[in-house]
C-alpha cells in the first residue's frame, strides 16, 4: 500500500482559512467545499513558487471573473513574498522609511537598467523615461523594479501614516501619470498609428500600461505588508464597491464599467432631487384659505392649505480641470451632470487646462458619456506648456463667459487647486463669487493632502460656499445631491 504523502503543514491551512474568511468579507463567495479543494491543491504544489499558489487558489476559489481582482489583491497581503524573493533588481530602490531600510537591507544586484542612484534621489523626469523605454521595449523585470522605484519615491508608505491601498495608488498615479506615459509611448514608438500594425502596437502598449499599473499596486501591497503586517495591511484594503472605488486608481476596465454606471446612477439621483424639491416646495400655511376650507367641516380645519413658493431649477457652470490625472474624474463629473440633466434649467461645461474653452456642444443628445481624449482634441484649452493655471483660466473664465453668468447661477469648479506655483487667482475667483448664486469646488484628491507642496485649497476654501472632497462616484453623488 502506497504511504500518503506528507501533509499540507498546518500553518499553511491556517493560512488559506484565514484567506478565505478575509474573500468571504470582501464579497467573494468562497463556500467551505471550495476551501477544501484549495488545500489539497496546495498538497501537490511547490510551496515556494508564488505563482503555482496563487494559480490553485484562483482555480479552486474565484467562481466569478468579476472578483478575480479582489482575490488578486487579498492574495498579494496574505500571500506576500519575504525580501529575499522579491523580484526587483534594487532592494534599496524601494524603501520609503527607515523602517523599511531595516527590513530590506542588502547590496544591489542584477542588470543595470537604472540610473545608478536611490529613488529617494530619483528625479521624476528621469523615472518616466526609465519607464518610457522599458515600455516601448517591453522589458517586464525592468517594469517591475521601476514600479518599486515609483512606490518608494511616491508613494510615502510607512510606520506612521495609517491609510489604505487606495490612497497609496492615488499618490503613485498622480505623480505617473499613466494616460500620458502610453500616449508617449505611442508618440515615440510608431510611425504610422492608423495601420493595422500600429493599432496592434498600440493594444500591446496599453496591455503593458496596465500591467504596470497592477505592479505599483502589488508593490503598495508588499511594503503595506512589510510595514504594518499581513493583518493590519489587510485591514487597510480599500473598497471593492464600484462607486466607492477611487477613479484616478482605476483600472481601465474599471472605468469602462464606471461609465456603464454613471446614467443610472444619474437617474437614481435624479428622482432623489425631485422629491428633495417636492419636499421643500409646501412653503407656509396660508391662514386665509384653510379658514374658507374650514367652513364645510364647521369651523374645523382639517384640510389646511399652504402658500407654495415657485421652485426653480438651478442653473449650473461646471469649470472642469481636464490635466494630467484630474482629466477621468473631470470626464465622469460632466457625464454625471448631463445624465440628469432634466432637474436643471441649464448646464454648461467649461473644460480647462492653461486655457478654458466650452464644452457643452460636445454631449451628444442621449449619450450622456464624453471620454476626456475628446475634448482635448475638439477644445481649444492648451495655450502654454500643458499644466493647469488657475490663475489664467480664472481671468479667461471671466473675460469671455462673465455675461452668462448671473445671480441665478451656481458654479461647480473642479481640480486638484494644485497651481504649478503659479498665481492662484484668488481674487478673481472672489470677484465670480459675488457674481453668481453660489461657488462650489470639488476636489478628487484626499483632504490630507489639501494645502500641500502647491496645493492652494484652503485660499479657494474661503471664497467658496463649500468644498466636497470626492475621490469616487458615490462622493459625486454626495455633493451633487447637496449642490442641487
Amino acid at each position: 500500500m502506497q504511504a500518503p504523502a506528507d501533509p499540507v503543514p498546518r500553518t499553511v491551512t491556517a493560512t488559506v482559512v484565514e484567506f478565505t474568511n478575509r474573500l468571504r468579507q470582501a464579497g467573494v463567495g468562497t463556500s467551505l467545499a471550495e476551501a477544501i479543494d484549495a488545500i489539497r491543491a496546495l498538497h501537490e504544489l511547490e510551496l515556494l513558487d508564488r505563482q503555482h499558489i496563487r494559480g490553485a487558489l484562483g482555480a479552486t476559489m474565484v467562481k466569478n471573473a468579476a472578483h478575480r481582482a479582489t482575490f488578486d489583491r487579498i492574495f498579494d497581503l496574505h500571500f506576500a513574498p519575504g525580501p529575499e524573493v522579491r523580484a526587483t533588481a534594487d532592494p534599496e530602490a524601494t524603501r520609503s522609511s527607515s523602517s523599511v531600510d531595516d527590513d530590506h537591507g542588502g547590496e544591489r544586484s542584477g542588470d543595470e537598467r537604472r540610473p545608478d542612484a536611490s529613488s529617494q534621489d530619483l528625479p521624476s523626469d528621469t523615472l518616466m523615461r526609465a519607464l518610457l523605454d522599458a515600455l516601448k521595449a517591453g522589458d517586464v523585470d525592468a517594469l517591475r523594479e521601476l514600479a518599486g522605484d515609483a512606490v518608494a519615491a511616491f508613494g510615502g508608505i510607512d510606520g506612521e501614516r495609517s491609510a489604505s491601498e487606495r490612497y497609496y495608488l492615488y499618490r503613485v498615479l498622480r505623480k505617473v501619470e499613466l494616460s500620458n506615459l502610453l500616449q508617449a509611448a505611442i508618440r515615440a514608438g510608431l510611425e504610422d498609428p492608423g495601420s493595422l500594425e500600429g493599432r496592434l502596437e498600440q493594444q500591446e502598449l496599453s496591455e503593458r500600461v496596465e500591467s504596470l499599473r497592477k505592479m505599483i499596486a502589488q508593490e503598495i501591497r508588499r511594503q503595506m505588508t512589510a510595514v504594518a503586517g499581513r493583518i493590519d495591511a489587510a485591514e487597510k484594503l480599500g473598497p471593492d464597491l464600484l462607486e466607492e472605488a477611487a477613479i484616478a486608481a482605476m483600472s481601465p476596465r474599471q472605468l469602462e464599467e464606471l461609465r456603464d454606471a454613471v446614467r443610472p446612477l444619474a437617474r437614481k439621483l435624479a428622482a432623489r432631487v425631485a422629491a428633495k424639491h417636492r419636499r421643500h416646495s409646501r412653503g407656509r400655511l396660508d391662514v386665509r384659505r384653510t379658514m374658507r376650507r374650514s367652513l364645510s367641516t364647521g369651523g374645523v380645519p382639517l384640510d389646511p392649505a399652504f402658500k407654495r413658493p415657485k421652485v426653480s431649477k438651478p442653473e449650473l457652470a461646471l469649470l472642469c480641470d481636464i490635466s494630467g490625472s484630474m482629466a477621468e474624474f473631470a470626464s465622469f463629473t460632466m457625464s454625471f451632470l448631463h445624465a440628469m440633466s432634466e432637474e436643471l434649467v441649464r448646464l454648461r461645461s467649461f473644460a480647462f487646462v492653461d486655457a478654458v474653452d466650452e464644452v457643452t456642444d460636445l454631449f451628444e443628445p442621449g449619450e450622456p458619456t464624453l471620454h476626456t481624449r475628446n475634448v482635448l482634441a475638439a477644445a481649444d484649452v492648451i495655450h502654454g506648456d500643458g499644466h493647469s493655471d488657475y490663475g489664467q483660466v480664472l481671468d479667461q473664465f471671466w473675460e469671455e463667459y462673465e455675461g452668462y453668468l448671473s445671480s441665478k447661477s451656481t458654479l461647480i469648479i473642479t481640480g486638484d487647486a494644485r497651481t504649478n506655483y503659479r498665481d492662484a487667482g484668488v481674487e478673481r475667483l472672489r470677484q465670480l463669487q459675488r457674481r453668481v448664486r453660489k461657488i462650489y469646488w470639488l476636489n478628487p484628491e484626499p483632504r490630507p493632502e489639501w494645502d500641500t507642496k502647491d496645493s492652494v485649497m484652503g485660499e479657494y476654501a474661503r471664497v467658496c460656499d463649500g468644498v466636497f472632497e470626492v475621490r469616487n462616484l458615490r462622493q459625486l453623488e454626495n455633493a451633487v445631491y447637496e449642490i442641487v
